[in-house]
């Protein structure tokens, strides 16, 4: 395997992601070359793991850069385990830092999560949580596995006369987290301003939509970015007023998405977070733990 700087083809990249078992919407090169970021990939026979890399304190590092919650394997292999530790294994030695995530392949298992030493480098692997919900039951099963507060926050917001817009554009959603969310979940300005350019990007490319709900004298009370992407539609971004939040309006939004979805996707992907109270609320819906994989790696020599 070898370590290739974007010298590749659009035909390379995009034959290795349609023939990916999982397609993320993070994985086209599209959605890479967006972020307006240096990357390159492990190459290797039907495999490839996307890295950026940066220097810090003149040291050449390789991480996950805002606005991507798990990059890569792609390609045919890409759930194979040991084609993935070759990969890792392949990473330039003058990578004196490593940490990224990436999708977690089907027989991930027996992984030593502890710190260790392996070819005079300390690693190790770990697990970061995502949530998601499959679609193929249809709504009326998924409804009913909704929780008890999920059911009550649906029946809250049906007497609240919201309004469905699905002509916003990013700024809005960025606006309303701005005003409302940035002191509650600690963002930089570098994570917002990725987000904007990924947004615009799917617009463009037909690959995202946004939804917002409205309530009486035109007020903002929910809105949200969603994903497409083979099989899988995500939910990338959302922000909520404090009006929102007093009329249950994101359950009401993301029951509306799950109505619309299905049958269209297999995969409501929620983009799942450690923050507690979005994991209860996602679960809240029947979406279901699974992880993906983080891989941490500092050169000794």
């Amino acid at each position: 395997m070898r370590w290739q700087e974007g010298d590749w083809s659009n035909e390379f990249w995009d034959k290795l992601y349609q023939e990916s078992p999982e397609k993320y919407p993070y994985d086209t090169e599209g959605y890479g070359d967006a972020l307006g970021i240096q990357w390159g990939a492990i190459i290797g026979e039907e495999i490839a793991i996307p890295i950026a890399y940066r220097r810090v304190l003149g040291l050449k590092t390789g991480y996950l850069p805002f606005g991507i919650q798990q990059w890569g394997p792609i390609g045919r292999s890409a759930n194979n385990k040991k084609n993935i530790l070759r990969a890792l294994d392949s990473i330039p030695k003058n990578f004196k830092k490593i940490d990224i995530s990436f999708h977690r392949p089907n027989e991930w298992v027996n992984i030593n999560n502890g710190w260790h030493f392996k070819n005079y480098k300390l690693q190790r692997f770990s697990t970061a949580p995502n949530y998601e919900l499959e679609l193929s039951h249809g709504y009326e099963k998924i409804h009913g596995n909704y929780s008890k507060q999920v059911k009550r926050n649906l029946k809250s917001s049906s007497k609240q006369n919201l309004n469905l817009f699905e002509h916003d554009t990013p700024d809005v959603l960025i606006r309303e987290f701005n005003q409302n969310q940035s002191k509650r979940y600690s963002v930089s300005d570098k994570f917002i301003t990725s987000l904007s350019q990924i947004m615009y990007h799917l617009l463009h490319k037909g690959k995202g939509a946004v939804w917002s709900l409205y309530g009486s004298g035109n007020r903002f009370h929910a809105g949200v970015f969603v994903a497409f992407s083979g099989n899988r539609i995500v939910l990338l971004f959302s922000a909520v007023s404090q009006e929102g939040r007093d009329s249950n309006a994101m359950s009401q939004l993301i029951n509306e998405l799950i109505i619309y979805s299905c049958g269209r996707w297999e995969i409501f992907d929620f983009e799942g977070s450690k923050e507690s109270g979005l994991s209860r609320f996602y679960s809240g819906f029947g979406a279901q733990l699974v992880p993906y994989v983080r891989y941490q790696r500092w050169a000794i020599l």
